[in-house]
């Protein structure tokens, strides 16, 4: 079965080894059921807007021009991967608790977005974020699905990246991310949908630009229609293959000014 809906969770900050020390029943379940690696690369520099101006718009910073947490749009433009599913006419999505990152799509791209501010990172405003996006997507069902959760970002500025705290917002950012896929599967609606967990960089000590290992290596989780089952990855994952895979999977040409590629060793033959 092609997927008719595809969800992105994106947990900000977060390590792949940080998912050996959480409890996070969710995402181990996604990876078991799906194809997964804990070796995918992010872009440098290592900083939360240009990571996920690369992941939406399948370029390097050197192209998108995005290089600190200020927004600078891509010139000449580069359509992001709101942009590319809003103009195939499917609907979009996203919900976020950071608001610089409005400026991920056009004007109008999105069929609604929802933004509350993270504040204190361990007050389960991801948790929230969650439930908003479960009610939204399987009440509308939009073909995307942006999701985004911060805790364990500003919970690793905070405390320490793989300190108790921080591994604690991994576990509520997994709780989030069962929100929306239990709702889903309640409703009978989960067969049909592939849910992609990542994150835009990860971190160390109290702080994720230096470009270390720590900072640059994060999971890439996808799993559901037309994906694989309980395979590991063997080939090179970057942040930017992310758009074009998911639009090959609603079956959408991808732009042409795009440098990532799909990832086809994920899907299932």
């Amino acid at each position: 079965m092609s997927p008719r809906y595809v969800l992105l969770f994106v947990i900000d900050g977060l390590r792949p080894d940080a998912l050996q020390q959480a409890d996070t029943p969710c995402i181990d379940e996604l990876a078991a059921q799906g194809a997964y690696t804990w070796q995918a690369q992010t872009v440098t520099p290592s900083i939360s807007l240009p990571c996920h101006a690369s992941l939406f718009h399948a370029v390097p910073p050197a192209r998108h021009g995005v290089v600190d947490n200020v927004w600078a749009p891509p010139e000449p433009p580069v359509p992001s991967l709101i942009d590319v599913v809003h103009e195939a006419g499917l609907g979009t999505a996203a919900f976020y608790s950071w608001e610089p990152l409005r400026d991920l799509s056009s004007p109008e791209a999105l069929d609604i977005a929802y933004y509350h501010r993270l504040g204190d990172p361990e007050d389960g405003r991801d948790l929230e974020i969650g439930e908003r996006a479960a009610d939204y997507v399987v009440e509308e069902r939009p073909a995307f699905a942006f999701v985004y959760l911060g805790g364990a970002d500003e919970t690793g500025h905070r405390h320490g990246w793989m300190s108790e705290p921080y591994v604690r917002a991994v576990e509520r950012a997994d709780r989030a991310i069962g929100l929306v896929l239990e709702r889903l599967r309640s409703a009978g609606a989960r067969a049909d949908t592939v849910a992609l967990v990542m994150a835009d960089h990860g971190g160390h000590d109290h702080d994720h630009s230096a470009g270390l290992a720590e900072d640059l290596t994060i999971p890439w989780i996808i799993s559901g229609a037309g994906i694989r089952r309980g395979h590991q990855i063997a080939s090179a994952v970057n942040v930017i293959d992310t758009a074009p895979t998911l639009v090959h999977l609603l079956a959408i040409s991808a732009p042409a000014a795009w440098r990532g590629r799909v990832v086809t060793e994920a899907i299932a033959a």
